[in-house]
């Protein structure tokens, strides 16, 4: 059972860096065309701060164990 939790949370990230990573570039085209709302502009901080999270976590979790 816990082997299935851990995939469920493996593929919950999974669904959540690809969905994040496509609101990312709808952002990106967004900006190139007008000014962010500042909703749009907060949600683009925060996927660009997460992303750093995600990857420095990565790399703690890769090089530590």
């Amino acid at each position: 059972m816990i082997i299935f939790a851990e995939i469920l949370h493996a593929i919950s990230i999974g669904v959540l860096v690809i969905s994040s990573a496509f609101y990312f570039r709808h952002l990106v085209k967004t900006k190139k065309q007008r000014k962010l709302s500042t909703f749009e502009f907060v949600m683009y901080i925060i996927i660009q701060i997460a992303y750093l999270l995600f990857t420095i976590s990565l790399l703690i979790s890769i090089f530590v164990e």
